[in-house]
């Protein structure tokens, strides 16, 4: 798909990357991926800094040339995975969404919680088929791993939203060496306690938003098994992924 240049058209959306199908960011689905722009977060170990930092460059595509693509393709497809960066920041997303909705195509929304308010009219409004929320770390913590800090309550807030919607819908935490230890799982745990799937990711060295974790090693294997045991109790299923 050709890529377009920013300031061709105005956007309803900012969206910096797009994967035509991807058979691993939809549990049990071939979908697309559309990464958007922007994130109030500032995850030291994230994987996407030229989705999160304004003005680092990468990738831009408008957002009739997706839709234009998915309707051609959406034979094809089951669903589209919305991500970021944060999705929920984006003015047009609920607009979006919609055109999503008229194609016919399932959505997942990933998302950090940090604004419920949007999370709740999607909800409201039908506007998803499946909710990943980033849990990243004890509350104690949060502000070590998220780089933000902000208002912990609105976090909160969006865990319960998902706890009481009719999506089915999983919590996940990547493990990051030097912020994470086994004596945060009961912390979290408290935090989604009732959850149907929470899952745990390994971080992987790689191009990170701090260079400080670019060649960080990955926790090993028997950490997360032993986390995995100490959030048991809290969730109904717990998976390690990656």
């Amino acid at each position: 798909m050709e890529r377009k240049r920013r300031g061709r058209a105005m956007n309803p959306v900012s969206i910096g990357g797009y994967i035509q199908t991807s058979f691993l960011d939809y549990p049990g689905s071939a979908a697309a991926v559309v990464f958007f722009r922007g994130c109030p977060f500032r995850c030291p170990f994230c994987h996407n800094p030229e989705l999160v930092i304004p003005g680092m460059g990468g990738d831009s595509f408008e957002w009739r040339d997706i839709l234009g693509d998915l309707e051609r393709r959406k034979n094809f497809l089951d669903g589209v995975c919305i991500t970021g960066g944060e999705p929920t920041i984006q003015e047009g997303l609920i607009s979006f969404l919609g055109d999503l909705r008229s194609l016919g195509l399932k959505i997942k929304i990933d998302t950090n919680g940090a604004r419920p308010g949007v999370l709740e009219h999607i909800l409201d409004r039908n506007l998803a088929d499946y909710a990943a929320m980033d849990i990243k770390a004890s509350r104690e913590k949060y502000p070590l791993a998220s780089g933000w800090n902000g208002d912990l309550s609105l976090v909160e807030k969006s865990i319960s939203l998902l706890l009481g919607s009719n999506i089915p819908f999983e919590f996940r935490t990547t493990l990051v060496p030097g912020i994470h230890g086994l004596e945060d799982a009961p912390g979290i745990g408290d935090m989604i306690r009732g959850a149907p799937l929470y899952v745990l990711q390994r971080f992987r060295p790689g191009n990170t938003l701090d260079p400080a974790f670019a060649e960080t090693s990955s926790l090993p294997a028997w950490f997360a098994e032993a986390f995995r045991e100490r959030v048991l109790p809290f969730a109904k299923e717990v998976r390690i992924r990656g």
